[in-house]
């Protein structure tokens, strides 16, 4: 459990940091404040599922040459990135009070 930026109780989930991001909101299940993550951090995380997404692209066209093939390659190189996004994502992406 993650503990709330406003009210220090830990009112939220793993999953339910996981789906947050820089433009999405959680409402604490203790002082109902809105919670967001730290933006420029989640956007870092978030580089390894694009760069191992991008490189099987790049990995399917160069050894198969088809579509398939390409789409293929891009899915298991985002399912390899999210084996380091998660953790980092986890470890290294703050709960923040929200800047509206």
């Amino acid at each position: 459990m993650y503990e709330c930026p406003w009210c220090n109780k830990a009112g939220f989930s793993f999953w339910q940091k996981q789906t947050l991001g820089p433009a999405r909101n959680l409402s604490c299940p203790h002082c109902r404040k809105k919670v967001s993550v730290c933006w420029n951090r989640a956007q870092l995380a978030a580089i390894p599922v694009l760069a191992f997404g991008f490189l099987g692209m790049l990995a399917g066209k160069e050894m198969f040459g088809t579509w398939s093939a390409v789409m293929m390659m891009a899915w298991i190189g985002i399912s390899l990135g999210m084996t380091f996004t998660a953790p980092l994502y986890h470890f290294w992406v703050p709960l923040v009070r929200p800047a509206d």
